[in-house]
Order: structure tokens, then C-alpha cells, then sequence
């Protein structure tokens, strides 16, 4: 009887928060115009109540690109309800394949939407509808260039050029993209990371000159010389989410709208998102 008391009242609790977040101007899954804020009294009253559920942590499967934003949007989101988020990073398509055969995560923030409609079709998820997240952005970061890059300097660069591998990555399929757009692809010699992150490394390491990384990786980490690669020479990096876990659907549902908030989304796009 408690456990299902529990249940109602935790969501109860989501609903007053999507509301609280309505409240602020958030659709069902992107930030809009912001109105008047609700007074902190009921969001710390609802923070409390949840807190003394004592709810199970959350297992989260992150994409790489956004492993950064994830873990500091996880540490804000355990002080305020209480919950325990474990961070799980790596490149989308290894996450979907450990989704697909059964690993205990909760909820899958995709670099992609591609992911998240294959794990949908395959029954594998809680929900049936994705959302999305964040939208990530691709530049040519060359850090020992005496000036700052620009897109000449990218089309005429011809040495070796960090990137994520495209059969893993969207990131990678992004700078594949562009390449081809620019007529390199075939030309063009490259060292591939299983992830965007790898390929940030390369180029971090000085092992690699020059690469097409993640513009959240080079404002997070406070690098300079990069240019980013116009929207029109690769498709959309739409990065979409899904709840994957009918046991803990509450608890990720909460994170979920957490995430949607105008305070994070607003945080996100800080980090180097659209």
C-alpha cells in the first residue's frame, strides 16, 4: 500500500513540476518565451516531498558530446530531489547496442534521432515518443594556427584531420558530411576516434593537427582557433532522448522534464548547443 502511495504521489509530483515548467515556458520538449516564474515555496515544497521517497538512482546512458553537460545537470538535479544519477559515456551507436542487448539503463540521451527511433521500433524503450535535448554543432579546430582558423583555412587544409568515426557516431556522419560537401572526403587523410570526444583528444594531445570536433567540447574546455562549419554542409545534429526503463519511468520522467527546464536548457545552449 505505501509503495503505491508512493507511486501516486511521485506522479503527483511530476505533473506539478511539468506544470511549474509550463509555468516558465517549456513545451513538450523545446524552451520557449519565458512568463512570470512560480515563487520558490512550491518548488522547494515539491523537491522536499520527493526527497523523502527515497527513490532508486537512475542509470543514464549519455552521449559522448554530451558526457560534460550531463554529469553537471545530473549533480544539480540529485541536490535538488535526492536521486542518485549514474552517468554511463560513449559513442551512440555503442549505447544502443548495449540498449539493445539488455543493459540496465534508464533513460538514453542519443546524439541523434536515428538511435532513439531503432530502440522505439524494437520495443526496447518505456516510452514511444523521443524528445529532444539539444542540438550540437561541428567546427574545424586547429590550435597551433597563428590566427584564427576560418572556413578557406578548413577547406585548404590537406594534413592528417581528427574526426569521430561515422559508423559510430553522428558527429562523425556530421564531418563526413562535410568533407563530401567540400569535396575532401575521398582526399582528405583522417584519424578517426571511436567517439567525438577521442577525436577532441587527438587534437588536445597534439597527436593530430587539426580535427572536426563538437563546438560544446572547445567552449567547455576554453580553446580558441576553431570556426564553426556552416548548418548547410551536414544534416542536423538533433540530439534526442528516451526513457528505456518501465520500472523507473517516474523517476525518469522527472529527470527528463528536469532537463527540459528553461534553467538547464538555458545552461545547455551556454555549453555550446543550439
Amino acid at each position: 500500500m505505501l509503495k503505491r502511495l508512493n507511486k501516486r504521489f511521485l506522479c503527483f509530483a511530476i505533473l506539478l513540476v511539468s506544470s511549474l515548467m509550463a509555468a516558465n515556458g517549456i513545451a513538450a520538449t523545446v524552451a520557449v518565451k519565458e512568463v512570470k516564474p512560480v515563487t520558490s515555496v512550491n518548488n522547494q515544497n515539491t523537491a522536499e516531498n520527493i526527497k523523502a521517497l527515497n527513490l532508486e538512482p537512475l542509470n543514464i546512458a549519455v552521449a559522448s558530446n554530451f558526457k560534460v553537460a550531463a554529469l553537471d545537470i545530473a549533480r544539480q538535479f540529485t541536490k535538488q530531489f535526492a536521486i542518485e544519477v549514474h552517468i554511463s559515456s560513449a559513442s551512440t551507436a555503442t549505447l544502443y547496442q548495449q540498449i539493445l542487448r539488455g543493459a540496465p539503463f534508464d533513460l538514453f540521451l542519443s546524439a541523434d534521432q536515428k538511435h532513439v527511433k531503432l530502440l522505439i521500433d524494437a520495443n526496447k524503450t518505456a516510452q514511444h515518443l523521443g524528445f529532444i535535448y539539444a542540438q550540437g554543432r561541428l567546427v574545424f579546430w586547429q590550435p597551433a594556427l597563428n590566427h584564427q582558423p576560418t572556413l578557406d583555412d578548413f577547406i585548404t587544409y590537406q594534413d592528417r584531420l581528427a574526426i569521430a568515426n561515422p559508423k559510430f557516431a553522428p558527429y562523425g556522419i556530421a564531418a563526413q558530411q562535410a568533407l563530401t560537401f567540400t569535396e575532401k572526403w575521398q582526399s582528405q587523410p583522417y584519424v578517426m576516434g571511436n567517439n567525438i570526444n577521442q577525436a577532441f583528444q587527438f587534437v588536445d594531445s597534439k597527436s593530430v593537427a587539426a580535427g572536426l570536433v563538437s563546438y560544446a567540447a572547445v567552449i567547455q574546455k576554453q580553446q580558441t582557433h576553431y570556426v564553426l562549419i556552416p548548418l548547410q554542409w551536414h544534416q542536423p545534429i538533433t540530439q534526442y532522448g528516451v526513457i528505456t526503463n518501465d520500472q523507473k519511468n517516474q523517476q525518469a520522467e522527472l529527470f527528463k522534464q528536469f532537463l527540459l527546464s528553461s534553467t538547464i536548457q538555458k545552461q545547455i545552449a551556454q555549453q555550446g548547443y543550439n
